[in-house]
């Protein structure tokens, strides 16, 4: 039971983050975007291991879907780079 709590504890954190990594973000808690960005992959991360080891399968599924969604957002952002 604890763990179910924990993993869906590091899920809502995941999705608050996701929500304030920009420019708002960044402004309203006082640091770069770069610290946020490292953040929030690390905490995938985390919520993953956790995820599989307390065998929550859902959970593991949003891990994955979120971890997809932030390499989408990486190849786009380094192709607009590349064209600057």
């Amino acid at each position: 039971m604890v763990l179910k709590v924990l993993a869906l504890t590091l899920i809502v954190l995941l999705l608050a983050l996701r929500l304030l990594r920009g420019r708002f973000g960044s402004a309203l808690l006082g640091v770069s975007e770069t610290v946020l960005d490292l953040t929030y992959v690390g905490l995938l991360a985390i919520t993953l291991g956790v995820s599989i080891w307390a065998e929550q399968w859902l959970l593991v599924v949003v891990c994955g879907v979120l971890l997809v969604l932030r390499g989408i957002e990486e190849l786009r952002r380094r192709g607009r780079e590349r064209r600057a």
